[in-house]
């Protein structure tokens, strides 16, 4: 019994997209608790009743496909959907799915709502190895040999737990909680990207451990590399391995998993920084967060742009300051024709009679605005003290008259 899931936001089509592709024969299942007819229509309604729950990953994509050698395939689905919603406690919780058969294989995809109608989130933690415990009850009840996992000796702890020691010795006997863990080749991000390059791990793997073996320092391992057709250069978080397609991939993490495969023991992380660390590498500049921006470096600027074709300093971006330096953009405070204040003093002492009459008239007028800004401002506040005196008269009053008043002047005795 293989099984998998993934969770998620659900907003957007990508999700019944994938379960309706067409390079599968697909069925629709019949959905629990919602009303609506077409899938994606059901995975937004899921979304929508979510609305109240404190999440933001509201959906839960589960998967199912039972072993080809048993022969009742429905009712297996069907056992494992019943453990699985008894594990998790979403025997009510709203679902929609789909079948798949693919090489003659049948399996069956369901899309749940994990918040509940109060409000509550179903809890998930630890979903691999319960899902993984479900599946060890249904092959054990249907007389199947248990499938390696990693998780064995948990798994079989958690069946005594739940009552179960018949599936838990069963386990033991086939000795899965004595067997080495199995280590998956790929994970599934590598996986993603070996079809996106197609360029194969193993093989990538297989020559950067023969460079390493055959050689005993960095600048020898990087030119062994670059004879296979590798490169090394200077990563986020470390080194990093170039291959033919511009990608990166993280020297340690190759050389550990390359060891751990081909020879049994890993590379330790710390063995391979304590080799490399001196080298002098340079900046990947394609693949894994390639083609990145040198620090100041802005491009090409607009024609109006500051730091401009227009303004000093072309080709740079900078900010406007007192005093700059001669290479800022504002010229270092001598204007964009390299002139500083001296010269803008004498072409105002040169301007003729007229032209500076028409420029005193202009600064003379800003004084009748300034005035009568001030003014409006007095008669504000004179008829804000007005409007005090008259609240405190009456105020006065209203105790002379009648005693102690509310809020409104009613009076309280």
């Amino acid at each position: 019994m293989i099984s998998g899931a993934t969770r998620g936001s659900g907003r957007g089509d990508a999700l019944p997209a994938h379960l309706l592709k067409s390079e599968n024969e697909v069925t629709v299942i019949p959905a629990r608790g919602l009303g609506s007819t077409t899938l994606h229509d059901q995975v937004r309604e899921l979304v929508a009743q979510s609305a109240g729950g404190r999440t933001d990953r509201p959906i839960y994509h589960v998967f199912c496909s039972p072993d080809p050698g048993i022969a009742d395939d429905a009712a297996v689905r069907e056992r494992f959907w019943t453990l699985f919603e008894s594990e998790f406690g979403m025997a009510g919780q709203p679902y929609c799915g789909v079948e798949h058969r693919k090489g003659g294989r049948l399996h069956e995809h369901r899309v749940y709502g994990v918040v509940r109608p109060s409000g509550a989130v179903v809890d998930l933690a630890w979903d691999y190895v319960r899902r993984e415990k479900c599946g060890r009850i249904v092959e054990f009840e249907h007389g199947m040999e248990a499938v390696p996992s990693k998780h064995a000796r948990s798994i079989a702890r958690r069946l005594r737990q739940d009552g179960r020691p018949d599936v838990a010795n069963w386990l033991v006997a086939s000795g899965c909680t004595e067997s080495v863990r199995p280590v998956a080749r790929l994970t599934p991000c590598e996986r993603a990207t070996e079809e996106r390059t197609d360029v194969a791990l193993d093989d990538l793997r297989r020559a950067t451990l023969s460079a390493w073996r055959e050689t005993s320092d960095g600048p020898a391992f990087m030119a062994a590399l670059r004879v296979r057709g590798l490169d090394l250069r200077r990563g986020r978080v470390g080194p990093v391995i170039m291959d033919a397609t511009g990608t990166a991939h993280l020297a340690t993490r190759v050389l550990g998993a390359a060891s751990r495969r081909f020879e049994g023991e890993r590379i330790l992380a710390a063995v391979v920084r304590a080799r490399l660390g001196n080298l002098q590498l340079e900046e990947m500049t394609d693949g894994r967060r390639g083609h990145r921006a040198a620090p100041g470096d802005a491009g090409t600027p607009a024609p109006c742009d500051p730091g401009g074709p227009r303004t000093a300093g072309a080709g740079r971006v900078g900010f406007r300051r007192f005093g700059g330096d001669p290479f800022g953009p504002d010229g270092g405070g001598i204007g964009r024709d390299g002139r500083g204040p001296g010269p803008a003093m004498g072409r105002l002492r040169a301007i003729t009679p007229a032209r500076g009459l028409v420029l005193r008239r202009g600064l003379n007028r800003l004084d009748p605005m300034l005035t009568r800004y001030g003014a409006a401002t007095a008669r504000a506040r004179h008829a804000t003290d007005r409007i005090d005196a008259d609240a405190a008269r009456d105020q006065r009053r209203a105790w002379a008259l009648w005693g102690l008043t509310d809020i409104w002047g009613i009076p309280l005795r």
